[in-house]
């Protein structure tokens, strides 16, 4: 149940990181044209997060293999919480453009079209493949099982089109609520936590967490042995 939960709050962490045009563009194009076409849209995007994660596992295979059998290395911690810490700075100070000028240029009634839209604009986004690289890598690292790990991301991406779902659903009350101030004001929240998790990360790399590990570790053996 540990990779369950842990796989939600990824995926809602994702949609919350996430905030920017795709998020505006969906709840445009579910007013403006229809449900379907905003879903379409979605499906297009999460296309380009599973290709995304697909050359993040494959590209970081053998690295986090090496990570995961030698136990001194994990210090790459530090190298993980220093990308999270600049991705939190980015989030915190970032003002990006929300509004697409011309939605018309990537949403139309056919749906190949919408749905190849929705992938390029996505996988165009550099900072959708870092998140990716990064968020892929600790997984490996910490359920090195390919069944557990496709598990998680099936969850977190399943969690991700939920939550995706609703905004579509719900598109005319989030456009008067999220206005872009209000948006900003939840990438610098989301920039805080992330430079919060980026710093608890480098000081795990450091080892100050090494007894709690090795104390959750001893309680999960006794609990299997006992069960």
């Amino acid at each position: 149940m540990e990779i369950i939960f842990s796989a939600i709050l990824i995926g809602f962490l994702l949609s919350t990181i996430l905030i920017g045009p795709v998020f505006f563009l969906l709840i445009e194009t579910s007013l403006r044209r229809s449900w379907k076409t905003a879903v379409v849209l979605d499906l297009g995007v999460i296309a380009a997060d599973i290709l995304c994660i697909a050359a993040a596992y494959y590209g970081s295979k053998d690295f986090t293999d090496y990570v995961t059998s030698h136990p001194k290395f994990y210090r790459i911690y530090i190298i993980a919480g220093f990308f999270v810490l600049i991705y939190g700075i980015f989030m915190y100070f970032s003002k990006p453009k929300l509004h697409i000028e011309s939605e018309a240029g990537f949403v139309s009634n056919n749906y190949i079209r919408t749905f190849i839209n929705g992938f390029i604009m996505n996988l165009l986004n550099i900072g959708v493949i870092v998140f990716w690289f990064v968020i892929v890598s600790s997984i490996m690292i910490q359920y090195p099982r390919p069944s557990d790990f496709m598990l998680y991301m099936g969850v977190v991406l399943t969690t991700y089109f939920v939550i995706d779902l609703g905004k579509i659903f719900l598109a005319g009350k989030l456009q008067k609520r999220f206005t872009d101030q209000k948006v900003f004001m939840v990438r610098k929240g989301v920039g805080i936590c992330l430079l919060i998790f980026g710093l608890i990360i480098i000081l795990k790399g450091f080892g100050f967490f090494k007894e709690i590990d090795q104390k959750i570790e001893h309680q999960l053996i006794n609990q299997e042995q006992t069960s």
